[in-house]
This record gives structure tokens, sequence and C-alpha cells, in this order.
């Protein structure tokens, strides 16, 4: 990811921010790096601090507002831009699932935990983990609710991400939230208590044969 947002970065001329969980300096495990690109080239559009880079310098300060108008509307087509091809998501059983969890980062990790055994217990149960919170996957969320019952968000904070997960939904279907905060986090036991009381609460039935194919999983 870190590579990915120096590509974006360099290709949108836009800053891209990295949010870091703090587990990863918690954890240890292996991982594999794809093979090294060749030596970056400075871009034609960069000011290297010589004369001939000088007109590459842009500032904000537009006196003239039509200049400035068009301006905004350059960097609105490339938002929308960056919309449109950069939205980052992964999806696990969405397909059919009744009770669509969001959560990302470590978070992510617990929830397919959680969506494996609540799967294996009949209950139709998939995972949205958002990877670019903005652009945020809102499409990927409204198909969603066209089959899903209910969505549940899982943070470590205090509903940042329940808010966007309510805008994208716009009130189509109801949103329920789990979180912790100061450095607890859900064990993914709780994650399945919660969603059982969710689908007790609206009478989603349980499949075995569910059990039958996640076994295979």
């Amino acid at each position: 990811m870190t590579a990915l947002a120096f590509d974006l970065a360099d290709r949108y001329r836009n800053p891209v921010v990295i949010l870091a969980d703090g587990f990863i300096g918690q954890m240890m495990e292996p991982v594999e790096f794809p093979q090294a690109a060749t030596a970056p080239q400075l871009p034609a559009w960069a000011v290297a601090g010589t004369a001939a880079s000088r007109g590459n310098l842009i500032t904000s300060l537009a006196l003239d507002f039509d200049e400035l108008e068009r301006r905004l509307h350059a960097m609105e087509a490339k938002y929308q831009a960056a919309a449109l091809h950069e939205t980052r998501a992964e999806e696990w059983f969405t397909e059919d699932a009744e009770i669509v969890l969001v959560g990302y980062g470590i978070v992510g990790r617990i929830l397919k935990a959680a969506t494996t055994e609540a799967r294996a217990d009949g209950l139709k149960v998939g995972l949205l983990r958002p990877i670019t919170l903005y652009p945020f996957p809102s499409a990927q969320i409204e198909r969603m609710a066209r089959s899903a019952r209910v969505f549940a968000v899982v943070e470590l904070s205090n509903g940042q991400l329940l808010e966007d997960v309510k805008l994208a939904l716009n009130g189509a279907r109801p949103v329920e939230f789990l979180n912790r905060m100061g450095g607890n986090v859900p064990s993914h036991e709780a994650v399945l208590g919660f969603v059982r009381q969710l689908a007790l609460r609206d009478g989603l039935t349980r499949r075995s044969p569910e059990k039958e194919r996640m076994a295979h999983v």
C-alpha cells in the first residue's frame, strides 16, 4: 500500500495519507514485497529548483474569479476521476449476506474470523473491508443494501466510520455499531455474539447447509 500511495500521489498530484494500524508494531509475520521497480525519474511537472522548472510552480492565489473557478472545477474533476478509478475495498461473502459487517485495519481480520464462524453457524453474514476511506466505497455499500437487511460497523474509534457508512446508505438500511477505544480490541467471539443478537432481533434464520459449505473454505 505504501508503494501504491506514492504512485497515486504522483498520478493525481495530490497528497495520499496511509493510516497505519498500531497493531503493525506489535506483530510479526511473513510479508512478500513486489519486485523492485526501476529508479523513478523526475516527472515533467516537478519543481526542481531550476529556472526551467519555475513555470511548474502552482499557487492557490488567484485574484481573478473566473480563473479561480476554472481551477476549482479542474480539481473537482480530478477528485471525481479518483473516486471512479481508485476506490478500493475487499468483499467477503457479501453476495447473499443479510448482515454486512464493515471494518478496516486489524478489525478486518477479526471480522473475517467472526464471519467464518457465523457462516458455519448458518447465518448469512458478509464483510466489507474498506481499503480506501477517501474515496469511500459508497457504491459497493449501495449495491449490498439491495439485499442486506442490516449493516454493522465495528471500529476502534467513536463512530467516524459509522458516519461514513450511514452517509453512503442514506437511510436505506439500519446501521448498528460496536466499538472499543483506548487500545482495546473486540474479540471475534464478542463480534460473533453481537451478530447473533442482531440475527435474533431481526428474525434471521439459521441455515445448516452453510456448515457443510464453510467446512471446505
